[in-house]
């Protein structure tokens, strides 16, 4: 029973990077098709090809939703107001003098209602774009429909914008009735005349240019509107992709954490017990310094690092605690050498990334070695680079044997994972076995 247990655990348990059903069963059945069937290929289009890449994780419900930002707002009315300076400016050059008073700006009243109708059917198009357009098209991965109801919302604004510009645009219009005040040839005092224009109606290729002209604008608005929205929810969508990536990477280092805390325990009270059983006097102290690293794992390393000496107190804790399964004419047999760092040593350092090697020296050593059954080193360099190495005897008969990995990715693999995910591309870890002995060198650099 118990057997069958110990063996339900280790197939149900979590690996990373495996699906999370481990334990569902799958038909072994071979699903064949007939050999004389041939695979029918499906042609796919311009339109299915590009639908993947416009309907991503970054066009959703909410994001249909999302307040234009104010940066946007900003932008696109100092856009309207400069376009509308150059426009007004330019008719103000032609006049004799800038006007001064309220009767010689009101020649210029057709211009400046233009220019409002203009900035507001511009900012309705911009508006209606992002808004409405943009969404329930482009955002659904629709290409003909954003370019149908593109055109349905320019075609109405070039035609109004185009008509008001051919009927206010007439030749002197803005200039009409404008009274210059200027002294007559020959005399002291100024003379008020009266700059009159000629008002003929529009002809019409001059009123379908501006229709024109008013168009290519429209398709500017659509366009620019188009390009901030959609350069927007791109940014929008890679901030929170990063931001799960992240969360997923903490959450995957905390269930990494959480598989080492279990397997130490375990491994630790195997020793206890041991002790208890033969009803050795060094029992209490096994417990006392359990109960020291037990502090250590439950409330000093839930922090992303921790300074290097405190991971070298609980290291030394550890081995103290094996050391009570050595006779005491043999505690020698495990060394500990550190070089380069001070009791009081801030350099920081993942919590339990050392453990998982000492503890496979342990477990898979050979403790009745002599002078020296685990030699362990840790040597911090003035740049910050950590090299830490454990040496192990090997029983003979598992000389030949290659260091088991523990079930559910905890020890080595445990720890690769952990060194990628902590120190990418700022690690080296070198496994070699030289005869009878086992060398495991780990390289941290800062």
């Amino acid at each position: 029973m118990g057997g069958r247990r110990a063996g339900f655990i280790e197939k149900g348990s979590f690996r990373p990077g495996e699906g999370v059903f481990l334990s569902m069963e799958v038909s072994s059945a071979p699903i064949t098709a007939p050999l004389s069937e041939k695979p029918v290929l499906s042609r796919v289009g311009w339109r299915a090809r590009l639908r993947p890449v416009l309907r991503s994780a970054n066009w959703s419900a909410a994001s249909e939703d999302t307040p234009i930002p104010r940066w946007v707002h900003v932008l696109l009315w100092l856009w309207l107001a400069g376009i509308d300076a150059l426009k007004l400016s330019g008719t103000v050059a032609m006049l004799p003098r800038f006007p001064a008073t309220a009767a010689e700006w009101h020649p210029l009243l057709p211009l400046i209602g233009r220019l409002l109708l203009e900035d507001m059917t511009g900012a309705l198009l911009f508006y209606l774009t992002w808004r409405w357009l943009i969404p329930r098209t482009l955002g659904r991965a629709r290409v003909v429909h954003y370019v149908l109801l593109a055109a349905l919302l320019v075609l109405p604004y070039a035609a109004l914008v185009g008509w008001v510009t051919a009927q206010t645009s007439r030749k002197g219009v803005q200039v009409s009735a404008y009274r210059v005040t200027s002294p007559a040839q020959g005399q002291k005092k100024p003379v008020t005349t009266i700059v009159k224009s000629k008002k003929t109606g529009p002809q019409m290729p001059e009123t379908w240019m501006r229709i024109i002209s008013a168009g290519i604008i429209g398709v500017f608005i659509v366009g620019s509107s188009s390009a901030l929205r959609i350069t927007g929810d791109y940014i929008r969508g890679q901030r929170n992709r990063r931001e799960m990536e992240r969360q997923q990477l903490l959450t995957e280092l905390a269930m990494l954490k959480t598989q080492i805390n279990p397997h130490f325990l375990f491994n630790t009270l195997n020793n206890i017990y041991s002790l208890t059983s033969r009803k050795s006097d060094k029992a209490p102290e096994a417990v006392l310094r359990l109960a020291e690293i037990m502090r250590y794992l439950l409330y000093e390393s839930s922090t992303d690092t921790v300074p290097l000496s405190r991971e070298l107190a609980h290291l030394r804790s550890f081995l103290d605690l094996q050391r009570l399964r050595l006779p005491a004419s043999a505690q020698d047999a495990i060394q500990l050498e550190v070089t380069g760092t001070s009791p009081d040593c801030a350099h920081p350092i993942a919590p339990l990334l050392l453990m998982p090697l000492v503890e496979n020296a342990f477990k898979h050593g050979d403790l009745t070695a002599r002078p020296v059954a685990v030699h362990i080193s840790l040597v911090l360099a003035s740049d910050g680079l950590v090299r830490f190495s454990v040496l192990n005897h090997v029983a003979p008969a598992d000389a030949e044997r290659e260091l088991p990995k523990q079930p559910g990715g905890v020890g080595l693999v445990n720890l690769r994972r952990r060194l990628e995910l902590l120190y990418p591309g700022r690690y080296a870890l070198d496994v070699q076995t030289p005869p009878g002995q086992h060398l495991v060198t780990l390289v941290l650099l800062q």
